[in-house]
C-alpha cells in the first residue's frame, strides 16, 4: 500500500474542517474557504504529500516534513475537467486508503468512489500530547485563568455583558503585544459573563445590554494560542448568594473534587462521569435535566475532542491526555453552577493548567464597584448602543 491515510480539509465547524488534522501533522495554518487542502500520509513511511489550490502553493512549501517536491496542486475552484481537484488527486491516491471521517459528504463520497474508506486513527493518536504540546495547551492555559481573573476584577453588580466582551480584546491585546510570534489565524480569544438566570443555559448567547444581578453567574474564558486551545470557566457572584446558592456551589465544588480524585492514567472514562453522576443523584440533583452534559472533555487542537469523559464513553485516561473536568449543575429560574479547568494527565495522576483561577466562593463573591469601574462601564455602554 503507498498511501494508506488521506486527510482532506474543507468548511466543517464542527470539528474545524480538518485544518486541525493538517495542522497537527503539518504546522500549516490556512482558511480553506471552498478550495480544498489535501495531506497524504503514508503510515508506514511517515512520508507525506500535500495536494493544495495554486494560489496556496508557494507558502506552503514551508510545511513540516514534506518536502517542496512532494506539494502538488490543482488550478482552481471549480475548474474544467482535467485541471480539478479530483483530477489532481487520483494520481497520488493508493488502490486502498483511509481519510479522515470528518470530511464532507460530497468529498467522502468521491474518496469512497476512488478505494477510500474513513478512518479515525489520527483522532486517537491526537488524544495523547507530547510534552511540546502540553507546553503549547500550558501557555494557553495560563492566558484563560488570567482571562477569568482580570474579568472578575472588573465586574459590579449591574456590569453589562458588553464589558465583559471588552475584557475579551484586552486580553487578546495583551496576547498580541507578548506573543510575536503567534499565528493569527490559530489564535482566538472567547471571554465574557454569562449572567444569570442565563447561566443555566451554558451554550446560551448572552445579549451584550444585559446586566449581571442576582443568581450565579459564569465567566468562560476559551484562549486558542498558535492552534492549541484551553479553557477555564468559574461560577461567581456578583450580590451575595443566599444559603441555599452556597449549598449548590459547594455541591458543583465537591463534583469537581470526586472526579480530579480519579483522574490518573487506567481509569475508565465513563467510570469517572458514573461516580459524578452518583454523587450529584444522591444529593437530589441527578435528574439530567439539572445536569445537562457530561462530566469533561478532550482538550488540544480541538476546545472539545476526545477523550469523552462521559458514560458510554470507551476512552481510558493514559499519561499525555488533557481534559476539561467541569460538571455542572442548572436550575432554568436561578442560574448555573459551573467551573472548568484544563488538566494534564501525568503518570501518576494530574496538574492543572488553568491553577491560576480563583475557586473558592469568597473570592467569586465580588465586592461593590468602584466609581472608575462604574464609570468605564458607562463609556462601554455607550459606544455599543451608538
Amino acid at each position: 500500500m503507498k498511501f494508506d491515510l488521506c486527510h482532506i480539509d474543507i468548511s466543517n465547524p464542527e470539528r474545524g474542517g480538518g485544518t486541525e488534522s493538517i495542522y497537527y501533522l503539518s504546522g500549516i495554518s490556512y482558511e480553506p474557504l471552498e478550495r480544498p487542502f489535501f495531506l497524504l500520509l503514508d503510515a508506514a513511511t511517515g512520508k507525506r504529500k500535500m495536494l493544495v489550490p495554486q494560489l496556496e502553493h508557494a507558502h506552503l512549501k514551508q510545511a513540516w516534513g514534506v518536502a517542496e517536491g512532494d506539494v502538488h496542486s490543482y488550478r482552481e475552484y471549480p475548474a474544467p475537467a482535467g485541471e480539478r481537484w479530483e483530477d489532481a488527486l487520483i494520481p497520488l491516491l493508493s488502490d486502498r486508503f483511509a481519510f479522515d471521517p470528518a470530511t464532507p459528504l460530497h468529498h467522502a463520497e468521491f474518496m469512497q468512489s476512488v478505494g477510500g474508506q474513513a478512518d479515525d486513527s489520527l483522532d486517537r493518536i491526537r488524544m495523547v500530547k507530547s510534552s511540546w504540546e502540553i507546553a503549547k495547551l500550558a501557555r494557553a492555559g495560563r492566558y484563560a485563568a488570567e482571562g477569568v481573573n482580570q474579568l472578575l476584577r472588573g465586574v459590579y453588580d449591574g456590569v453589562s455583558v458588553a464589558e465583559g466582551y471588552a475584557t475579551g480584546q484586552q486580553l487578546l491585546r495583551r496576547i498580541i503585544r507578548d506573543e510575536p510570534d503567534f499565528d493569527p489565524l490559530c489564535t482566538r480569544v472567547l471571554l465574557a459573563p454569562w449572567p444569570a438566570p442565563l447561566s443555566a443555559q451554558p451554550h446560551a448567547i448572552p445579549q451584550l445590554s444585559q446586566r449581571l444581578k442576582a443568581g450565579p453567574h459564569v465567566v468562560i474564558s476559551v484562549v486558542r494560542l498558535d492552534g492549541y486551545t484551553a479553557e477555564c470557566e468559574r461560577t461567581f457572584f456578583t450580590r451575595p448568594p443566599s444559603p441555599s446558592q452556597r449549598e449548590r456551589f459547594q455541591l458543583m465544588s465537591e463534583a469537581r473534587r470526586v472526579a480530579m480524585a480519579m483522574l490518573r492514567p487506567g481509569v475508565a472514562c465513563a467510570e469517572i462521569d458514573e461516580k459524578v453522576n452518583a454523587f450529584l443523584c444522591d444529593q437530589r440533583f441527578g435528574d439530567w435535566h439539572l445536569r445537562l452534559h457530561r462530566c469533561g472533555h478532550g482538550l488540544g487542537l480541538g476546545n472539545h475532542e476526545a477523550p469523552w469523559l462521559a458514560q458510554g464513553s470507551d476512552d481510558v485516561l493514559q499519561a499525555g491526555m488533557v481534559v476539561s473536568i467541569e460538571p455542572g449543575i442548572y436550575l432554568a429560574e436561578e442560574g448555573g453552577y459551573r467551573h472548568s479547568d484544563t488538566l494534564a494527565i501525568t503518570a501518576d495522576g494530574w496538574t492543572n493548567l488553568t491553577q491560576q483561577a480563583a475557586v473558592d466562593l469568597n473570592a467569586l463573591t465580588i465586592a461593590a464597584a468602584k466609581p472608575a469601574q462604574r464609570m468605564k462601564g458607562y463609556f462601554i455602554r455607550k459606544m455599543v448602543s451608538a
